[in-house]
């Protein structure tokens, strides 16, 4: 497990963890000083040669050299606890970024709620549960051997006799539970990721599962996840008070043995030893509830390696930027063929030419491919085989970042950050041109509508857009894709789930749209006839055939 921890860690990250390391040993030391530190006490009470005076004096130095290890212990932990944040926040970090850009198919074929569990929570528990513990048993041991050591030098059999009473209880613990507490950590970790979705998927239904009188389902999956993280970590409290009643009954039975078979002057040997456990017990305890904790996150190590890998999926990130895209003439697509990673084909043989400045629909019957379509011509998919080719040059995932400077995007369902009307439509550019936005509010008809907002465009809108309608929604998409000039606009099913009055609306706008910027490329997917109504050709996915409006 060890092995597997340093292998996740940056080469960066391994080389501090040497000085993170040093500083565990250090501490030991430093805890070992401490406890060393009480025996001179201890000798000059047991033979009371000085006087009391010389006591106190001896009491006052031990005192302050207790206060300043302290001081040096807590700094040293700082660094421990910094080390351990900093790998946090690069592995979750590292995580979400990777699991972006595995893609679409990839971000399809999971739990949104399950991935960002993983990308929070389980990175969290990796530096709090597994890291953390490691360093805290690295210490602690350091410390148990430290003061075994000194023990045996000083008194072999009092030494010899702490070990025979401790090491037996501490292995029988081990062998015990380790396989249990992993199994624990696995239950509690679906739990989660249960509970979670449950609530998410609760609070987005709201509507449907209040008319279908449902919550009462969700609030039996909730219930039942939470009975398995409670029930988890009541049997963790009864796993991690066994090293101290364990540590207790080592140290009782540690001085009968002494006691019985020892010799001399059993009075400051039994001192000795009873010093020396004042401190063994809590670094044993430590120790193996440290362990028990480890072995109850050690899932964590699995998810995080998972997670942070670097997968070949064809997005070539680091390779030289291509020269701009430029689309002054075609947009081809040449015998385009897709199939799903499971075999499935969904169409092949595909030929279409859009020409700069065309309004082209695309109708199909539902699962014909339309929006895997619109994911090929965006670079989010790579086709099975054949090509997509803009000016002649092919798209492919090491360019498609170019190409996206090009396009506007609007889906059925339009994405909306929990942020300002400005802050979605300039959506992940530093600088607003409030002027521009302007100018592209009045062009999607929405003037009048902001123009009513009491915060104007720096109202906020909710989360998912919660105090927007579908044709707002829509209007904002487009006047993103406006607003980043744009030279090609995807409709994809946007007026789908409108009323016949909005959706009319919509159409309208962008026909006049389309007549304002002669330049540019509107490609539109939709069902019914009447949102194609204002295309220049129409192309049949089912059939593959092209249809010419007639002017």
């Amino acid at each position: 497990m060890i092995k597997e921890i340093i292998q996740l860690l940056p080469e960066g990250q391994r080389k501090r963890g040497i000085w993170v390391a040093f500083s565990v040993l250090l501490r030991a030391i430093l805890d070992f000083a401490g406890v060393a530190a009480l025996i001179p006490i201890l000798l000059v009470v047991v033979k009371q040669d000085d006087g009391r005076g010389m006591m106190l004096v001896l009491c006052g130095a031990v005192l302050l050299f207790v206060l300043l290890k302290n001081t040096l212990v807590v700094f040293l932990t700082r660094v421990q606890s910094r080390y351990q944040l900093k790998i946090y926040r690069e592995f979750s970090r590292r995580m979400f970024a990777n699991y972006y850009h595995r893609g679409l198919l990839f971000l399809k074929g999971k739990s949104s709620v399950q991935l960002g569990h993983e990308v929070n929570y389980v990175c969290y528990m990796f530096s709090s549960c597994v890291l953390a513990p490691v360093f805290r048993m690295a210490g602690e041991a350091v410390l148990v051997l430290l003061m075994v050591t000194a023990l045996v030098i000083w008194e072999p059999l009092a030494g010899f006799l702490l070990c025979a009473s401790f090491l037996p209880l501490a292995g029988l613990y081990v062998g015990l539970v380790r396989k249990r507490l992993r199994r624990y950590g696995m239950e509690e970790l679906e739990a989660r990721r249960k509970q979670s979705r449950t609530v998410v998927e609760a609070y987005r239904g709201y509507a449907e599962l209040e008319i279908a009188r449902a919550f009462h389902t969700s609030l039996a999956s909730f219930d039942q996840a939470m009975e398995v993280i409670v029930h988890n970590r009541l049997r963790m409290e009864v796993y991690q008070l066994f090293p101290s009643f364990l540590s207790e009954v080592a140290v009782v039975a540690g001085l009968a043995l002494l006691i019985g078979t020892g010799s001399g002057d059993l009075g400051l040997v039994s001192g000795v030893f009873a010093v020396a456990a004042f401190r063994l017990i809590p670094a044993v305890r430590a120790v193996l509830n440290s362990w028990v904790t480890l072995q109850n996150a050690s899932h964590t190590i699995t998810v995080v390696k998972e997670g942070i890998a670097v997968m070949d999926n064809g997005l070539q990130e680091n390779l030289p930027s291509e020269p701009p895209f430029e689309f002054k003439h075609t947009l081809e697509l040449h015998g385009l063929e897709f199939a799903f990673p499971d075999g499935h084909t969904l169409f092949g043989g595909l030929d279409l030419v859009v020409g700069r400045g065309e309004r082209i629909g695309v109708r199909g019957a539902s699962g014909s491919g339309k929006s895997t379509l619109f994911n090929l011509m965006l670079g989010f998919l790579p086709p099975t085989s054949g090509g997509i080719l803009i000016d002649g040059k092919k798209l492919t995932s090491a360019n498609r970042s170019e190409w996206h400077k090009l396009v506007g995007y609007v889906p059925q369902e339009i994405f909306i950050i929990e942020g300002t009307l400005a802050d979605n439509i300039a959506l992940g550019q530093p600088k607003v041109d409030r002027t521009k936005m302007i100018q592209v509010l009045e062009q999607v008809q929405l003037k009048e509508w902001v123009d009513e907002l009491p915060q104007g465009l720096d109202t906020p809108l909710g989360e998912y857009g919660s105090r927007l309608s579908g044709g707002q929604k829509q209007r904002i998409g487009i006047a993103r894709a406006l607003y980043k000039e744009a030279e090609v606009l995807f409709f994809d099913e946007a007026t789908s789930a409108l009323d016949n009055k909005t959706e009319q609306e919509i159409n309208h706008a962008l026909e006049i749209l389309s007549r304002q910027h002669r330049e540019l490329t509107l490609i539109v997917i939709a069902h019914r006839e009447s949102s194609l109504a204002f295309c220049d050709r129409i192309f049949d996915l089912d059939s593959g055939n092209i249809y010419t409006k007639e002017k």
